[in-house]
């Protein structure tokens, strides 16, 4: 995947070198956006930290037509994919800049233009839809080769949507 956010210049580093700009990249972010929810600039705010190698790996094996469905603590998989950060702010603090036009609460990401499915409050709701997504790719011939990848935290491991999302993809046998 090709970054096309506000740092152009990172697509064109070595894999490890852009990875660890980003990582660091997201650490501040996560640190501004904290300090300005315990200010009462925004409402609410979940940082990710010592998660951000995690992102990053992932992100740089998936292609951008691949779908991504995240919970709350995934940033560094939408930075990777070209997320800016005036995008992450926009969202953040709900304006009219966001291309949710500030009607999702903070931290519901979501890019069409990245393939990045909106963050659900609800944990787990994510793995079915995932799996459903994932066999729409199976039956499209032109997407054949995209997978759909599904971040999730252990709290959700106990869920009736884990289950139900993990039987679907293993009958139906998605990518």
């Amino acid at each position: 995947a090709t970054s096309v956010d506000d740092h152009p210049e990172d697509a064109k580093l070595p894999l490890v070198l852009r990875a660890h700009r980003l990582m660091i990249r997201l650490r501040e972010m996560d640190r501004i956006l904290l300090n300005a929810q315990r200010q009462g600039r925004i409402s609410f705010y979940m940082t990710c930290t010592g998660e951000e190698a995690i992102h990053m790996g992932a992100a740089s094996a998936l292609e951008l037509n691949d779908q991504v469905f995240s919970q709350y603590r995934e940033q560094g998989v939408l930075m990777w994919r070209g997320f800016s950060l005036e995008q992450f702010t926009n969202q953040c603090f709900s304006n009219d800049l966001d291309l949710g036009k500030g009607r999702q609460m903070p931290i519901h990401y979501g890019s069409r233009a990245l393939n990045f499915h909106t963050v659900s409050s609800p944990l787990g709701t994510q793995i079915p839809q995932a799996a459903g997504a994932a066999y729409r790719l199976k039956l499209d011939k032109d997407k054949r080769g995209s997978v759909a990848v599904c971040f999730f935290g252990e709290g959700c491991a106990s869920t009736t949507d884990f289950h139900s999302g993990l039987n679907f993809a293993a009958t139906l046998d998605c990518p």
